[in-house]
């Protein structure tokens, strides 16, 4: 029997869970049907069909909570109430010990009149809530091997509080400190204000891997992406950045992403990188 329940948006220390329904039908495949292939979570990362990202010894994580924990113990949770479905946060079911997570956005909260078929029999409703399922879950967590499953932290975001620390953006301050970098010229009157989500993600991901590298390790790294970005270097040896496409040029040269290919001596970028010792399914 499978047990379907969903957490609510509540105030305070009160029980959030509710139980929905039991059922021998499942409402997702196995994670061994679903999970071709796994690897840790690589901010940036994307994802073939059938691959997920895994966080290992999950329960550990300052963002598990409550039910991810290793002493969490089920237990009968009330039924939930037809008041309190505008609250519902999202949907988690249990199935042969796994949970199966499901971000419930406002969209999926639905209530309309219409008519329901039950069999060969209908039935006219003023007011249907239904919840819609998705054909996969947002997440899964294993408790056998204590690993979280996921294909986008976006949707997850809300179920486990900090998480998104895994793909943060670095703030304005950190934005105007990495534009101050004595190897950048800026150019065009560009500015922090004009460096949008995606380089930001990667300005913070820039400034840690460079806090890691001594200064002989920068300077290889500049004479890198002084080879592969001829066009922003100016007298100086600085990098001339005047737009977004410039400073993701620097962003994607700090993280080593420019290559040649062996045959043909093409080079090229990458935009997704999964480290070879990162493949662990």
């Amino acid at each position: 029997m499978n047990q379907v329940y969903v957490k609510i948006r509540l105030r305070g220390k009160a029980n959030k869970y509710r139980k929905l329904l039991s059922t021998d039908e499942n409402l997702y495949c196995s994670p061994d049907e679903l999970i071709e292939s796994s690897c840790p979570y690589t901010p940036g990362a994307t994802l073939e069909t059938g691959e997920w990202f895994k966080i290992s010894e999950f329960s550990e994580k300052d963002f598990s909570i409550e039910i991810t924990q290793k002493d969490y113990e089920t237990v009968d949770y009330d039924s939930l109430q037809k008041a309190e479905y505008s609250q519902v946060d999202y949907l988690f079911a249990k199935i042969d010990d796994n949970l199966f997570f499901q971000n419930i956005s406002k969209s999926k909260l639905v209530k309309k009149k219409g008519i329901l078929g039950f069999g060969e029999g209908y039935r006219y409703e003023r007011e249907t809530a239904i919840l819609f399922i998705n054909e996969y879950p947002d997440a899964i967590y294993i408790p056998a091997e204590d690993a979280l499953y996921f294909q986008r932290l976006e949707p997850i975001a809300s179920i486990f509080g900090g998480i998104s620390e895994l793909y943060r953006e670095a703030t304005e301050h950190e934005v105007e400190e990495f534009l101050q970098n004595d190897f950048i010229d800026l150019t065009d009157g560009f500015e922090s204000s004009k460096v949008k989500v995606a380089n930001r993600k990667r300005i913070a991901m820039a400034m840690d891997t460079l806090s890691k590298m001594h200064d002989d390790d920068k300077k290889q790294i500049f004479a890198y992406i002084c080879d592969y970005c001829p066009d922003i270097v100016t007298p100086e040896q600085k990098f001339k950045v005047g737009s977004e496409e410039n400073l993701k040029m620097v962003l994607f040269g700090i993280e080593q992403r420019f290559y040649t290919t062996l045959v043909g001596g093409e080079k090229r970028i990458a935009n997704s990188v999964v480290p070879l010792q990162a493949q662990v399914k």
